[in-house]
């Protein structure tokens, strides 16, 4: 199949044709990462015959339409005005009078007549305002064409003023498309997403691909001081309001890029499917932290205090198990499971490292899936029971998955941190966490081995 997707950057619309195997019903996707009315969206759609005749379409549904009979080629348009919450621009397709973000995977047909397991024959074209350029990793064939081989992991950054640099990190090319005026410098920002990927390609002892690229971009209406991101495949988009600050804004980018890179291996990385967001979402979110102390973007206390939010964050989901929340997400809060999945996953990277003597840590564990899963390996097993078969290798090992992630649990967080030297109180409404004054030597060289330190500094005399 072939698409030409026309940018209308004055109408905030695009203008798509399609041709291929003669076909009577197309679908589009309406609802994505909670984004709903996609199919709205959807306007002004023509069927024509091998003659150019047009044949009568009806619409049965938002996204859903219906001909009199096959056409082999269509056309019709897509209003992309920005979401009206801010934050579901990360999620999908968008366009401004400067720039936009194209997902396949919301602009096209999900039922196309592609080939299983025989590579990109999906061709697409994209026609493009003069001076606006565009970046993919999809693979070009031809000047703003290329070969597709999943639409839903296909993104597209186009825009008037974009800036591109590279990261090459030990056999992977980044590109980093920027585009808008921040507090920090271009430099600044890849320098930043430089060290995190090296950070993770370090933990994991490999690199998820050849290509990938991350996308910073503005928000594309009028938000606070907050970010939104989403990795598609190996693209991350990462939508961000403005600080005036620059180390602010650097502190504020930093959370997202660990968190999103990190995405680029665990789980596009990995052929794995199924709901298991308590550990790629969730777990990550940990991960993230952890690597973010490592970099020295976060101190141990800041890090504590994060584990303490997530706990407070997490009190509502009480009565059902990680793995059940995680399937009801986008109706119980998907936030509620996130913070959750954090908590559990701090308890079982310090019980861990505890039980080994330092010898192993949840690191261990995401090294495991990524070796045992990563794409191109045989088969695709359910990412709830390749996350809990690694995790049930070790000590803590299948009691702990049972008790915190297979059943609903209560966690008493006191009671469980004071084992490895960390005291629990409240104020008010909010948990803290603090490092016991009195430490044993185990505790302590726990402590110190995830970033405390404890070192007294002396003032000169």
């Amino acid at each position: 199949m072939s698409f030409t997707i026309r940018a209308l950057p004055e109408s905030g619309r695009v203008a798509l044709e399609g041709s291929g195997p003669a076909a009577s019903r197309w679908s589009f996707v309406d609802s994505y990462a909670g984004v709903v009315g996609l199919g709205q969206r959807i306007e002004g759609f023509l069927g024509f015959d091998e003659n150019g005749k047009e044949i009568p379409i009806r619409r049965i549904a938002p996204g859903q339409f219906e001909a009199q009979a096959p056409a082999i080629r269509f056309q019709y348009e897509v209003n992309l005005a920005p979401p009206n919450r801010a934050a579901d621009a990360a999620m999908v397709s968008w366009l401004s009078r400067d720039r936009a973000i194209l997902n396949l995977a919301d602009l096209l047909p999900v039922n196309l007549p592609l080939r299983s397991g025989s590579g990109a024959n999906l061709k697409i074209g994209i026609k493009l305002p003069n001076e606006w350029l565009l970046y993919t990793t999809e693979n070009q064939a031809a000047p703003n064409e290329f070969a597709v081989a999943d639409p839903a992991r296909a993104v597209f950054a186009i825009g008037s003023h974009l800036r591109r640099s590279e990261i090459k990190e030990n056999g992977l090319s980044c590109a980093v498309v920027i585009d808008g005026e921040w507090s920090f410098s271009d430099a600044e920002a890849v320098e930043l997403a430089g060290k995190a990927l090296r950070a993770h390609r370090e933990m994991f002892g490999a690199i998820p691909a050849k290509r990938a690229m991350l996308v910073l971009f503005p928000f594309p209406q009028l938000a606070p001081s907050q970010w939104s991101a989403e990795t598609k495949g190996t693209t991350v988009t990462l939508l961000m309001g403005k600080t005036p600050s620059k180390n602010g804004a650097l502190a504020q980018l930093s959370t997202p890029l660990t968190h999103e890179l990190f995405h680029l291996w665990v789980p596009n990385g990995l052929t794995l499917g199924g709901d298991y967001d308590w550990f790629y979402e969730g777990f990550t979110v940990y991960e993230a932290a952890r690597a973010a102390v490592r970099l020295d973007l976060l101190t141990f206390p800041e890090f504590l205090s994060a584990v303490a939010r997530a706990f407070d964050a997490a009190n509502s989901q009480n009565s059902l198990s990680l793995i059940e929340s995680s399937g009801r997400r986008w109706t119980t809060g998907q936030a509620a499971v996130y913070a959750k999945s954090m908590v559990v996953a701090f308890l079982y990277d310090l019980r861990l490292r505890s039980a080994s003597h330092g010898k192993k840590s949840l690191e261990t564990v995401y090294r495991t899936i990524f070796r045992t899963h990563a794409a191109g390996a045989d088969g695709s097993l359910d990412g709830n029971e390749a996350a809990t078969q690694a995790l049930g290798l070790d000590a803590p090992g299948e009691n702990f998955v049972r008790q915190f992630i297979r059943n609903p649990v209560t966690i008493n967080l006191a009671s469980e941190l004071a084992p490895f030297g960390l005291q629990v109180e409240t104020i008010g409404l909010r948990t803290r966490i603090a490092v016991n004054e009195r430490l044993n030597k185990q505790q302590r060289d726990l402590l110190r081995e995830m970033g405390y330190n404890d070192v007294v500094r002396v003032p000169r005399p």
